[in-house]
């Protein structure tokens, strides 16, 4: 399980750093849409924008849950022994890293279904394009 933890909090702190790049490089792209006639799209677009860069920061959170999960895996002394030695002060780490991936994964089906919410941000943002480019 801590192997499998640590492959995801690396990727997740992967994908995080490579959608907040990405991210940057758009921001500075949009200003373009900040135009009388393109106000509408520029609304929709950055609403798809915000999107992409919530669940980028997402990912970063996962990635720092997961890396405090295995943190407080690792302290315990998890032998029979240690856990006789101190049971509470053991359950109370365990429990504590099991939040941590409880709330991973939480957030990562939070925003597994943000993609499909950017659908009508893209197709508002299309539209307006459109609009403006042939106008009817």
């Amino acid at each position: 399980m801590r192997r499998r933890f640590e492959a995801t909090a690396d990727e997740d702190e992967r994908l995080s750093g490579r959608l907040a790049g990405h991210m940057a490089v758009e921001w500075q792209c949009l200003d373009a849409l900040l135009t009388s006639e393109l106000a509408d799209a520029a609304r929709a677009r950055y609403a798809a924008l915000v999107r992409s860069a919530m669940a980028g920061i997402a990912w970063g959170v996962d990635a720092h849950l997961l890396t405090a999960a295995l943190d407080a895996m690792r302290n315990p002394d998890l032998t029979p022994s240690g856990i006789r030695a101190d049971p509470a002060g053991a359950a109370a780490l365990l429990r504590t890293a099991s939040w941590f991936g409880d709330t991973t994964a939480t957030t990562t089906a939070e925003q597994a279904a943000s993609p499909s919410r950017s659908d009508l941000d893209w197709t508002a943002y299309i539209t307006a394009l459109e609009a403006v480019v042939a106008p009817t």
